[in-house]
């Protein structure tokens, strides 16, 4: 599963400032580049290496749950690992400094596994995918990633990209061109077309998750009930010590008006300067409306 080649952001700094408050967006980069290093170590005469034997995602075993996560670690080619990365590069920080670390993990993987079965879907329908074989391996981050662009698509739309390095264009100019492009080679089945039904799958759910306030409460739960549980029950000193500080803590209250013409505002500076600009009070008033 390819996708095509991302642009990047007019203006910016330099590669800290991309990563700045956004770990998991440094460590998934870093970890597709270190998983096609072992694919490559692992490809002994010829044969596929048992990472992709095992890790890719097929319809004949589906049954492998596991592949619905492993195959989005996984690249046909450098070219292909290249193209993921640098979406990944330019885009995902800003997404995962909006939704936070946790919740932009699991929203990730679960785009991911959302392109893993719309292209089941679509595999099943009449006139669709048919010169493709239950035995057709998937592989790569493009589903997760299209899930990325279109949550970026929806926070800041008029923000202005550079496609192919030097073509600006506003995300949602982008963002809608991509959508019509995949949806163009699923129908004509292209060379690709099972791998833009995985962009499509990624796309629609990252779309639905960041539009629907709901689906985004649920997923920090989520998120929160993950980290819970890796903590266990805890110390109950600790526990005593958050309750404290969450009734201590000074809250800022603000007309309605007053806030959408805060927010309006920093939308504006991300717009025209990029999120990466945004002060650490501003993107508290933003991380704040958001949760409503």
């Amino acid at each position: 599963m390819k996708s095509g080649s991302f642009g990047r952001f007019q203006g910016g700094g330099g590669t800290s400032s991309f990563f700045h408050d956004a770990p998991v967006s440094k460590r998934l980069l870093i970890g597709i580049v270190a998983v096609h290093l072992l694919v490559a170590l692992t490809r002994f005469k010829g044969q596929e290496s048992p990472l992709v034997t095992w890790g890719a995602f097929n319809l004949s075993d589906s049954w492998q749950l596991w592949r619905v996560f492993t195959f989005q670690f996984l690249h046909g080619n450098f070219g292909h690992l290249l193209s993921n990365g640098i979406g990944l590069f330019f885009f995902a920080p800003h997404v995962e400094r909006w939704l936070g670390s946790r919740p932009f993990l699991v929203f990730y993987l679960l785009c991911g596994v959302a392109g893993a079965l719309f292209y089941s879907l679509l595999f099943f329908l009449p006139g669709f995918l048919t010169a493709y074989s239950a035995a057709t391996q998937m592989v790569g981050a493009s589903a997760g990633l299209f899930g990325i662009l279109a949550a970026f698509v929806v926070i800041a739309p008029d923000a202005r990209v550079l496609l192919f390095f030097f073509i600006p264009l506003k995300m949602r100019t982008l963002g809608i061109g991509y959508f019509i492009l995949e949806v163009f080679r699923v129908l004509t089945m292209q060379a690709n077309a099972g791998g833009s039904a995985g962009h499509l799958g990624g796309a629609i759910l990252g779309y639905v998750i960041i539009r629907n306030p709901t689906l985004r409460e649920k997923l920090n739960r989520f998120s929160k009930g993950l980290k819970a549980g890796r903590r266990g029950k805890g110390n109950g000193k600790e526990r005593k010590r958050s309750r404290r500080s969450s009734r201590d803590a000074t809250v800022v209250r603000s007309s309605p008006i007053d806030v959408t013409e805060q927010v309006d505002a920093i939308l504006d500076k991300i717009s025209s300067s990029g999120i990466q600009s945004l002060t650490k009070g501003e993107r508290e008033i933003l991380d704040k409306a958001r949760r409503k």
